[in-house]
């Protein structure tokens, strides 16, 4: 094992134990969600998009509102726009979704893994939404590509690991090839369903709270999660083949 890699196998888990660095990453949504609400003003939190938010149009066209950011903003949005959130209800749901597929992976890669696997999540949602909405000046913001990575993530040792397992040592499953991954009947109908259902919301344009969903951002982030997990994973790749 690398040594930074300590897994922790527990006798007897406790039923409600999600690691420190999810708990860690949920707190600072809310922390920086409650301070936009309640403490900035109007314009504040406007300019607070503009400087942090995705806004694609500003990498392709001359518009007065992006020339007014910081030099840096085209280079910190594709992170930062996933620690803003268009509602507490944007963020409870992105909140659920990060305990259910964050614990695992969390516990898998450790707490610095998790956070370079959940900024690299960021930026492939950011990715995929920007090449298909170009010219879009509505800020795209919300921690669903890196929902969406984590769930990718899961499904390459989580969702596939037998039925039997404890919480502790689903985290030490065998990582699945991508091809393994599409073999499994669990793995293939979650990813299926994702995709489906992802496609299907952006064909209607459903939304909340008079928002669009970044569909594109979640099929970005999913991508990127499953494809590239195994650059991430510190369990040794001998230890995945049975």
């Amino acid at each position: 094992m690398t040594p930074e890699y300590r897994p922790v196998r527990p006798s007897n888990p406790p039923a409600f134990n999600i690691p420190g660095i999810v708990l860690a990453t949920i707190a600072l949504l809310a922390a920086i969600h409650f301070v936009r609400m309640n403490l900035l003003s109007e314009d504040s939190d406007f300019r607070v998009l503009l400087d942090f938010a995705l806004i694609p149009a500003c990498y392709s066209l001359p518009i007065q509102e992006c020339l007014s950011r910081p030099s840096g903003a085209d280079l910190w949005a594709p992170f930062t726009h996933a620690f803003l959130h268009g509602s507490w209800g944007h963020l409870g749901a992105n909140t659920l979704w990060l305990v259910a597929f964050g614990t695992p992976v969390a516990r898998r890669l450790g707490s610095g893994r998790f956070v370079l696997f959940s900024l690299a999540g960021a930026l492939g949602g950011a990715a995929l939404f920007y090449i298909m909405n170009p010219d879009l000046l509505q800020p795209m913001i919300g921690a669903s590509g890196v929902v969406s990575a984590l769930m990718g993530g899961a499904c390459r040792f989580a969702l596939g690991a037998p039925g039997q397992l404890t919480s502790g040592a689903i985290a030490l499953a065998p990582r699945m090839t991508v091809a393994q991954s599409l073999s499994n009947r669990t793995v293939l109908i979650f990813t299926l369903i994702f995709f489906a259902t992802n496609i299907a919301i952006g064909s209607v344009g459903f939304g909340g709270d008079g928002a669009s969903v970044a569909w594109e951002a979640h099929l970005g982030g999913f991508a990127l999660g499953f494809l590239a997990f195994g650059f991430f994973d510190p369990v040794p790749w001998r230890n995945t083949h049975h």
